[in-house]
């Protein structure tokens, strides 16, 4: 059930129009890069600990996701 699930959403990316791909691809570099920056703006002075972990773990799940559509379109 789930394989082919998986193979609905590679057949989707493969057909998809390059203009699109690269605008969703373009858009994910933006949120990593946004929420990257957030993580290490957002760290409280006094005890010099980084309070939204949170952004990091995002922004490495989407590169994770970007590498994987890159990987696929091919």
């Amino acid at each position: 059930m789930f394989k082919s699930y998986y193979y609905q959403i590679v057949n989707f990316i493969q057909e998809m129009n390059p203009t699109w791909f690269i605008m969703i691809w373009l858009g994910l570099v933006v949120v990593i890069l946004l929420s990257v920056m957030t993580f290490f703006k957002e760290n409280s002075k006094e005890n010099k600990k980084f309070v939204k972990a949170s952004m990091l773990i995002l922004a490495i799940l989407l590169f994770a996701l970007l590498v994987w559509l890159t990987y696929v379109r091919k």
